[in-house]
């Protein structure tokens, strides 16, 4: 039984239609990526199983349960959680307030303050910008924020919306350190990447997105070395 699934997942915005009828699924265990051009709709596929874009056709599945048209707040409780594109953060509170953002559904006050000690011990630097309000914060130290921030919610799938946007190679390493890091304890990742190269080697299988249709998909060593993946996504001739 996938953790999730969409099938023939069809959204977008108003009259708009931006997905068209995609079926994408992960395992538990999983780093599945999606990748693909601007404007192909990966994000919107993140916020349609967020609940946050309406869905006009097929349905999400958690664990078997439809979840296609419940409120976000509902699909967090679930065990969702996003780190989105441009982090998002609530910049005029710390660096603490935000990650206590992240449980506020929450009421086991040991299991937060255990949580609390995982995220700082993956990103020691949030522990010394404790005190520091988000917007003041680094482009990496806000992506940090960001992950720990939806680690909070103690996820059973977390999804990533472009973690390496914006950042210098050096901080798209350590991100992807992390990436490597969470999957080694056990999380569930659906990852969304336009570093194609670095999502596909992190990933176990992934999924190729042209204009809201998916039209590629395997193990992430074989679309590696697929041509068409290599001509259109990695640069390579």
């Amino acid at each position: 039984m996938p953790l999730l699934s969409l099938e023939q997942l069809r959204a977008g915005y108003g009259s708009m239609e931006v997905l068209h009828g995609i079926d994408l699924h992960l395992d538990e265990g999983e780093i599945v990526t999606l990748i693909g051009a601007n404007g192909a709709g990966k994000t919107t596929t993140l916020n349609a199983i967020c609940g946050i874009v309406r869905v006009n056709g097929g349905s999400v599945r958690l664990r078997e349960r439809d979840i296609t048209h419940r409120p976000t707040k509902d699909i967090v409780r679930l065990g969702v959680t996003q780190a989105p594109e441009g982090r998002k953060l609530f910049a005029e509170l710390t660096v603490a307030e935000n990650l206590d953002m992240g449980a506020y559904l929450r009421k086991d006050a040991d299991g937060i303050r255990e949580d609390f000690d995982y995220v700082t011990e993956l990103f020691p630097r949030l522990r010394e910008r404790w005190d520091q309000m988000a917007g003041s914060l680094s482009g990496g130290e806000q992506q940090m924020c960001a992950i720990g921030r939806a680690l909070m919610a103690r996820p059973q799938l977390l999804l990533l919306d472009e973690p390496s946007l914006g950042l210098a190679p050096l901080l798209v390493e350590q991100i992807f350190a992390i990436v490597r890091r969470l999957h080694a304890d056990g999380a569930t990742i659906l990852l969304v990447e336009q570093n194609a190269r670095m999502a596909l080697n992190v990933a176990t299988r992934g999924y190729v997105m042209e204009t809201g249709a998916i039209t590629m998909e395997g193990p992430a060593q074989e679309l590696l070395v697929d041509p068409r993946v290599r001509s259109a996504y990695l640069g390579d001739v």
